[in-house]
């Protein structure tokens, strides 16, 4: 039976809230303190709290493993407890094989150096020698995309670039447990491009990994099992794609207590304006109030409105974003599609309907905006929250509906029907 390449056995990971100790004299009394205290590692005091609890799972060579949960769940504590960052308060936990660890890259980069001489300190800091760095010198600087700045200094870059070039590097250390926080969150769509190649070619090749990442998509496409957390525990953990549908109806239910909240708390926190959004909610193909759609099906937003005084053709925005990220997926525009919608007065409802969801499987927000068209803002309603799950298959980002059509070729020495019909 193969031995485990990772393992995290009951692991607790504690930290403090807000403990500081700007001088000396608050610094000694509080470690003479601790060292007095009996030491207990199952239990809380004061103002600590668990980052990780009793956290359990192992990876055999080959496997790999996303980590998905809101901010402040432990995903990334876990992977600094594994690089050895960071060490645990109980438990044991193990990575045998090469490590490359992907968390916070290119925080190691030299400002006054340029890029090319970061990156052989950095490739040496990782354990390549420099006649590896050079042999792979020309990938890194291609997959980093900073060519015409290899030889500018680093402090001139712009933070995604540095971010970019130390991604390059540790993704070419050729290692044999691959950690990843966050990284392809960095840089355009060309670059996550790259780096998605990079990473399944690695996985191809035998590479363990675990991928932490509030892209949904990237870890259905690159992870086989996954494990979603919650305020340091494990939840659910098993094949991706059945940890996807049980975390979109997690975050289906959240959104359905919370709605009513938030919206409360926007109404009474935005400005009173003669045309104002009282609510907005999602609706299925057959007008009943929804969170989770299906890829493929239709989806209505309805806009509900209070208008104080006649408002002549007012235009409205809807931004479409990843609820983890804020990437803007798409954006639906009254004034692009060239709608009137007349003088608003009162109250009423406006509805956009999308016929056909055809994109990734995610949780996204909507960013809803009417203005006067010339500047001008009425309100703002500044989320509205949907769990897209998966039916039709959503390769990428999104789909495009199309058709595929043949025609044979006819061969020059066969007769058309035509042809054969007039020779007899």
């Amino acid at each position: 039976m193969d031995e485990p390449v990772i393992y995290f056995r009951e692991v607790y990971k504690k930290f403090s809230r807000g403990e500081q100790h700007a001088t000396l004299r608050d610094f000694i009394p509080a470690m003479a303190a601790r060292l007095l205290r009996k030491r207990d590692e199952t239990s809380l005091q004061g103002q600590e709290f668990w980052a990780v609890k009793d956290l359990s799972f192992a990876l055999k060579r080959g496997d790999s493993m996303g980590i998905i949960g809101p901010n402040g769940s432990g995903k990334s504590t876990t992977l600094k407890l594994l690089s050895g960052i960071l060490r645990p308060d109980r438990g044991t936990y193990g990575v045998r094989g090469r490590l490359s660890a992907l968390i916070e890259v290119g925080a190691g980069f030299h400002p006054d150096l340029t890029g090319r001489e970061n990156v052989f300190l950095n490739g040496s800091i990782l354990g390549m020698t420099r006649k590896e760095v050079a042999a792979k010198f020309n990938d890194i600087i291609e997959i980093a995309g900073v060519q015409e700045f290899i030889d500018t200094p680093v402090k001139r870059y712009s933070s995604g670039m540095a971010v970019r070039l130390g991604f390059a590097v540790a993704a070419f250390v050729e290692p044999e447990v691959l950690l990843v926080d966050e990284v392809l969150a960095v840089g355009d769509m060309e670059f996550r491009s790259r780096c998605h190649a990079r990473m399944e070619q690695m996985r191809k090749n035998g590479v363990t990994m675990i991928l932490v990442s509030h892209n949904l998509n990237e870890v259905r496409n690159l992870c086989q099992q996954t494990i979603s957390l919650f305020k340091g525990e494990k939840i659910i953990e098993g094949p991706t794609q059945k940890v996807l549908e049980k975390y979109y109806q997690l975050i289906s239910d959240k959104i359905r207590v919370e709605k009513e909240r938030e919206a409360a708390t926007s109404r009474a926190e935005r400005p009173k304006t003669n045309l104002s959004i009282t609510s907005a909610h999602f609706m299925d193909e057959d007008g009943q109030p929804c969170e989770t759609f299906m890829t493929g099906r239709p989806m209505t937003l309805r806009i509900n409105y209070t208008a104080l005084s006649p408002i002549p053709n007012p235009q409205i925005r809807a931004e479409m974003m990843w609820a983890g990220e804020s990437f803007l997926a798409t954006v639906f525009n009254s004034r692009h599609d060239d709608i009137d919608f007349g003088t608003l007065q009162g109250s009423g409802t406006i509805d956009l309907k999308v016929h056909r969801m055809l994109v990734e499987p995610n949780v996204y927000v909507m960013r809803i905006t009417i203005s006067d068209g010339q500047g001008g803002i009425y309100d703002i309603l500044p989320r509205v929250r949907f769990v897209m799950s998966e039916e039709l298959p959503v390769p990428g980002v999104y789909a495009l509906e199309h058709d595929w059509t043949q025609a044979a070729e006819r061969n020059a020495e066969t007769p058309s029907p035509q042809a054969a019909d007039a020779a007899a």
